[in-house]
């Protein structure tokens, strides 16, 4: 025989385990979506805005000759045409060291950066700020299980037949690099950090 104070304890209990349901779903799936890497437009585009820069094409940038643009014109100063524009089919790059440090994927005129082992994560866009040098504006954050973001810059110079990475916040503080990643056949998968 169940009493009054048993079912109110039941209610107790059975209320506070949905509401802490409740809340570590709405935290959950709070992170899905644009920005976060939802819809892989959010948080580029709010990279760009940060810094004021506007959208070119990585393939009209010295970077074409590492990565796989249609025409690898190479550019001078590393600026580039204006938008809309075309950028590269895919390609993966990592860290010269052992390979399983640094993660990088590039596709259209987009870029993601991951390094579990500095606890960086960087998804950008190429893109221009009138009289610099153009590189990857977009937002870091420490992991793939944090969801807050901030603004970083990424820039990216071509060494043999790779690239330089340096990636620095807004205060132009180095979070990562330089790094040396070169091309690889397929995605990185970053290894254990020693």
């Amino acid at each position: 025989m169940v009493t009054m104070r048993g079912r109110s304890s039941a209610r107790l209990v059975l209320s506070a385990w949905l509401g802490s349901w409740l809340w570590v779903s709405t935290l959950l799936l709070g992170g899905c979506g644009p920005g976060v890497g939802g819809t892989g437009t959010g948080d580029t585009i709010d990279g760009l805005n940060a810094f004021g820069a506007s959208a070119v094409s990585v393939c009209a940038s010295d970077l074409a000759a590492v990565l796989a643009c249609a025409s690898a014109t190479g550019g001078g100063g590393g600026g580039g045409a204006a938008a809309p524009v075309p950028g590269t089919a895919p390609v993966y790059l990592a860290d010269t060291i052992d390979g399983q440090r640094v993660a990088v994927s590039v596709q259209g005129n987009a870029i993601e950066v991951n390094a579990p082992c500095a606890r960086v994560q960087f998804r950008g866009q190429w893109g221009l700020i009138a009289g610099q040098a153009a590189r990857f504006y977009g937002t870091t954050g420490q992991d793939a299980s944090t969801t807050a973001t901030t603004p970083a810059s990424l820039q990216a110079v071509v060494r043999g037949n790779g690239l330089e990475l340096t990636l620095t916040d807004t205060q132009g503080r180095v979070l990562l690099g330089p790094v040396l990643v070169t091309v690889r056949p397929a995605p990185a998968a970053p290894g254990a950090c020693g």
